[in-house]
């Protein structure tokens, strides 16, 4: 089972990426797209919602793209798959039952509710500081790129983990 959809592990990739570059600075959609290996036209379908969520900016024109609109430490990866995913629907029966509750269970129920219950915290617990927190330990993950930047580094420019938003 995935935890979460293909869409939102790409969105949590996106904005990790954005957390690892100088702050302020606007990324285009295209040049993200080829770094995660992902279609720009659908990249930018993603981050929509993040927009107009609050968590990311857009700007149109020369010198435009997405940049993070908070500070990484503020924005959960709760908040960024809730933008795709509508986490209620975590909370819905496992094995699609119209009505499922304490007192008309499914067989999973149970290891369901306790499931869906630790998924949802510790998205709520995990800010983009703390996976780029990581990214920062572990140059050679390669994450959030698809196959990891040349010589390792997941950042550009001259951003350093005290300078980021």
């Amino acid at each position: 089972m995935q935890p979460i959809t293909q869409s939102s592990a790409h969105a949590i990739r996106a904005l990790t990426h954005l957390a690892l570059q100088d702050p302020g600075e606007f990324q285009l959609g295209k040049d993200m797209a080829r770094e995660l290996g992902v279609p720009a036209p659908f990249l930018v379908k993603l981050l929509q919602p993040l927009v107009a969520r609050g968590l990311l900016e857009s700007q149109r024109g020369r010198g435009g793209g997405f940049r993070l609109a908070l500070d990484p430490a503020e924005i959960t990866l709760f908040r960024i798959v809730d933008a795709q995913e509508h986490l209620s629907r975590a909370r819905q029966c496992f094995l699609g039952q119209t009505e499922c509750s304490d007192e008309r269970a499914c067989p999973m129920h149970e290891f369901w509710k306790q499931a869906a219950g630790d998924l949802l915290a510790r998205l709520s617990a995990t800010t983009l500081a703390d996976i780029a927190r990581f990214c920062d330990r572990r140059p050679g993950s390669g994450y959030p790129n698809r196959a990891g930047p040349p010589g390792g580094r997941a950042r550009r420019g001259k951003a350093s983990s005290s300078k980021r938003r």
